[in-house]
């Protein structure tokens, strides 16, 4: 994307937040003042989780946590296998990380914890062709969590490629399996996925568009059409199935990038990384590679900075943006500030002429991308997007 010399300006500041969440801050819904228009009024409006933007990674053990506190991350999921739960929980809390994970053999001790953001189900209840036995045992155990603990959020991660099969297809099998999605729902109070594109299995719709990051939209989409849950994407972070699945590959640095924020463009409260690779030359927790790390830990670093903002309303009424195809978008809006998130999906350069609603007496902005400023000209803004290129822009408006 050509854009001009870099300037310094200031990033969006809301009080008590810093770049860094502090576990020891209650991470509960306070109120932004918006209209209906996203401008300063006096209908409150809710923001998310206090606005943390939880940017976690997979099942870790304990002894990596300084190193991927270092490329940004805020939240652990999950105690692996093997490892002691009491630890690991002990060394989140001392690495002053969030958590979601199983609860404690005593439950009771999780009882008004604030860096335990939720307790999580067993993952992919629906993989495997497994949902009508699990089904029954999920709603078992939230009736239990929720009368050990009505105020603790209850985590659900679904198969992204099993979810957007089963509830589109038409034959017996498949409808009576995706029956069960609407009980699942109703045990958790948090909804994720797990769709990887590039180097996950992919059901038979999706196979022959390995590498396109908009699939990570389907299962969002088809979520969004039964909850109104908040929801929550995983992102790949390394080459998952290598030598599994024919076809399977690392995402490049741009693709990666490009997924993070295609999935904060559909509308996810969150983001977990999956950096282990499953394959058959063995397990490793982290296959993440140095171009992987690099760009993880600087897109973090900007999602972090902007993390308020993000948890403000989802594309507020009012605003927006006229794109080409292939180009996707987000925005969000506060206390007279406009955030665009635009994302070239394709894997080639897009030519685009975007019009951006509500900006018309705009002359610029900046890009928190790269930190250089943006030209519109009434509104609009005339940009070639290299492949997979990602532009976060923010404006002043008045």
């Amino acid at each position: 994307m050509k854009i001009y010399a870099p300037v310094l300006v200031g990033l969006l500041v809301v009080p008590g937040f810093g770049c860094r969440p502090d576990p020891a801050v209650s991470p509960e819904v306070v109120s932004v003042p918006t209209s209906s228009q996203g401008q300063i009024g006096t209908q409150a409006k809710p923001l998310f989780l206090n606005g943390i933007f939880p940017i976690g990674v997979f099942s870790q053990p304990q002894e990596s946590f300084a190193k991927w506190k270092s490329r940004g991350i805020n939240t652990i999921l999950e105690v692996p296998q093997g490892h002691d739960p009491v630890s690991w929980d002990k060394a989140a809390r001392a690495a002053g990380l969030f958590t979601i994970r199983r609860p404690m053999a005593d439950p009771k001790q999780d009882i008004g914890r604030k860096d335990l953001l939720a307790w999580s189900h067993w993952d992919e209840p629906d993989a495997a062709g497994r949902i009508a036995q699990w089904t029954p045992m999920f709603e078992k155990t939230a009736k239990e969590w929720r009368a050990i603990d009505p105020n603790r959020r209850i985590f659900i991660n679904f198969a992204g490629p099993d979810l957007s099969w089963f509830t589109t297809q038409r034959d017996a099998y498949s409808t009576n399996y995706a029956s069960h999605y609407p009980r699942l729902l109703a045990t958790a109070d948090w909804i994720a996925n797990d769709l990887y594109p590039c180097g996950g299995w992919l059901n038979q719709a999706h196979a022959r568009r390995r590498g396109d990051i908009t699939l990570l939209g389907e299962p969002i989409k088809i979520l969004k059409r039964m909850t109104t849950k908040p929801q929550f994407a995983f992102i790949e972070a390394s080459e998952i199935e290598r030598g599994n699945v024919e076809g399977a590959r690392c995402p490049t640095a741009a693709e990666f990038r490009g997924e993070l924020w295609y999935a904060i463009t559909q509308g996810v409260r969150g983001l977990f990384y999956f950096p282990a690779v499953v394959g058959k030359s063995g397990f490793s927790f982290d296959g993440a590679p140095p171009e992987i790390v690099a760009e993880m830990t600087k897109q973090n670093a900007i999602i972090q900075k902007i993390a308020p903002l993000l948890q403000t309303e989802i594309d507020p009424p009012g605003f927006g943006a006229e794109v080409p195809e292939g180009i996707a978008v987000g925005w969000r809006v506060s206390n007279g500030k406009v955030l665009v998130i635009l994302v070239n999906t394709k894997d080639s350069a897009v030519n685009t002429r975007i019009k951006l609603n509500r900006l018309e007496q705009v002359s610029s902005g900046v890009s928190l991308s790269t930190g250089a400023t943006v030209s519109l000209q009434s509104g609009v803004l005339n940009e070639t997007f290299d492949p997979h290129e990602v532009q976060v822009l923010m404006f002043e408006y008045r």
